[in-house]
């Protein structure tokens, strides 16, 4: 895993921007659904069921099989609780806990029926404009401890060998420059140039030209995920004798995600670090917007009484993304502070997300209730990324494509749920979610992409487990409450890498071990839905 990350760290240096590799195609691609109360709460295993508007993001046909218009709104809260230790021998030894919150609109929406009056045939047809999550980025992680050995320091110092002074004082946007991170490193004073080589403000020059951490430091690593990914949905359905219903939906994509990543460094009390070294840091912050556009078709069945089918399928999704980037880079040594921001970059670039189809079972157990599963197939070898039209913003993804087809594959879901009326006004609800892993294959030791272990692909495994209740008066108002609660798979992160240079291309340099960060995160989902029929 590490290796992985490598690689796309370094294409992220040659790129100057936050967003461009394969795992950022899948970050845009892949969906986490969200909606309303009802759909939530019974696990999003809605294909089959229908008749509510969170249902529509699986399958468009549900519209058909309300009688009644209606009209919905839901609040949520995410609460996203994250644990970070160091999983190496060296750096990031503390047990850190984060929690964070945020408040959202998982759905609104509006759907008019229109009874035709036929007693055969087509009897209703419905059209609305529905908006539901598809995927919460809220995600917070703190990490702490100290460090003998290796410092983000140096790390920066490695990266510069092979450039001149001249080159990282520069502007930003000179040809033959080594990767931003590097010259806001250097203008920032983190590192300097003894002798001939470049040490970072942490390290020491030894006679025999050795560089090494002049003592320990404490170390801090901070991450901080927000936004959203929104479907609004303009959806048509119908009806044909109560017995097999038809929808189609045009669906428009929104993309709001901020990354802000914080790396620092300070001095341990009563160290000497011969320069009077206090702290240093390193900050990136990413904001990508992006809109696209898909469609979605999908029946739903009924073959004998209490029984229903549902399948969809939805086309692949045209994305563009326009994405901006700044990094900062300060220190206090020598007595004297030092900062340097680089400017504020921009870019443009196009991801497709694959197709998904989804087919679902449903049966009613008369006025009692109801039992569901779903089941969703998606090939992640079908996202691509692609230069945005304007020639402004032009990149060769050919690289990244070829990454997407190496490293990932099919992701299957399994969705279930359940609803137990214990009285005609009240509903309790159930659902289980099992989601595999996009990601196949990894790199080996000699840079040869090898299957994962089946151990490997267990630990990408997602679950969530939901709960729910609902209220429906005799009159009009109706009300839903759901409450998920989604166990992610642990997520590894590595600060900085050291680097060599050889032949004019700068290498990640494995032989030596930089700290590794793991992240275990849980998330929270509380949704309260209020409609109204009419």
């Amino acid at each position: 895993m590490k290796k992985i990350l490598a690689a796309v760290f370094l294409s992220v240096m040659a790129l100057q921007a936050g967003a461009q590799g394969w795992t950022d195609a899948l970050n845009f691609s892949e969906n986490d659904y969200l909606g309303t109360a009802r759909s939530v709460g019974m696990g999003n295993a809605m294909t089959a069921v229908g008749g509510d508007l969170g249902s529509l993001t699986f399958n468009p046909a549900g519209s058909a099989v309300a009688s009644y218009s209606q009209f919905t709104i839901t609040p949520g809260l995410s609460i996203s609780t994250v644990t970070a230790q160091g999983s190496l021998a060296e750096g990031f030894q503390d047990k850190y806990r984060t929690r964070n919150s945020r408040m959202g609109m998982p759905n609104f929406g509006a759907m008019m029926v229109y009874d035709t009056r036929n007693k055969r045939g087509l009897k209703r047809v419905s059209f609305g404009i529905v908006g539901n999550v598809t995927r919460d980025y809220t995600n917070r992680l703190r990490a702490t401890g100290t460090n003998a050995s290796t410092t983000l320091a140096g790390s920066l110092a490695s990266q510069a060998d092979g450039y001149s002074m001249d080159v990282l004082s520069g502007d930003f946007y000179q040809s033959g420059i080594p990767s931003w991170e590097t010259m806001v490193g250097w203008q920032g004073g983190l590192f300097e140039q003894i002798d001939g080589q470049y040490v970072g403000i942490t390290e020491s020059l030894l006679d025999n030209g050795n560089i090494v951490l002049t003592d320990k430091i404490g170390q801090y690593y901070g991450l901080e995920r927000k936004g959203s990914k929104y479907d609004l949905l303009m959806n048509f359905g119908l009806d044909f004798n109560d017995k097999f219903y038809l929808g189609a939906n045009l669906g428009i994509t929104s993309l709001n995600y901020y990354n802000d990543e914080t790396r620092s460094e300070e001095a341990l009390s009563g160290v000497d670090y011969g320069n009077d070294f206090k702290s240093l840091r390193v900050r990136s912050a990413i904001h990508d917007n992006g809109s696209g556009l898909y469609a979605k078709i999908g029946f739903i069945a009924r073959p004998v009484s209490g029984l229903r089918i549902g399948a969809a399928i939805q086309t692949p999704t045209l994305m563009t993304v326009r994405e901006t980037y700044e990094l900062e880079g300060a220190s206090v040594a020598e007595g004297k502070p030092m900062s340097q921001n680089s400017p504020v970059d921009e870019w443009a670039f196009n991801v497709i997300a694959p197709w998904r189809a989804n087919v679902g079972v449903a049966y009613t157990i008369g006025q009692i209730g109801l039992v569901s599963a779903d089941y969703e197939y998606t090939d992640f070898r079908g996202m691509q990324l692609r230069a945005a039209y304007d020639d402004d913003y032009y990149y060769d993804f050919d690289n990244a494509n070829l990454d997407i087809r190496d490293f990932t594959g099919p992701v299957h879901a399994i969705r279930l749920g359940a609803e137990l009326k214990p009285m005609p006004a009240m509903a309790l609800r159930v659902g289980y979610n099992l989601t595999t892993g996009a990601q196949y294959n990894t790199l080996s030791d000699s840079d040869r992409v090898v299957a994962l272990s089946s151990d490997e692909r267990k630990a990408q495994l997602r679950t969530a487990v939901s709960f729910g209740v609902g209220y429906s008066s005799p009159r009009s108002f109706f009300a839903d409450f759901a409450v998920r609660f989604q166990y992610l798979p642990n997520e590894y992160l590595t600060p900085y890498w050291y680097y060599y240079r050889d032949g004019g291309t700068t290498y990640v340099d494995y032989s030596v071990e930089t700290p590794e960060i793991c992240g275990q995160s849980a998330l929270c989902n509380a949704l309260l839905t209020l409609g109204w029929r009419f």
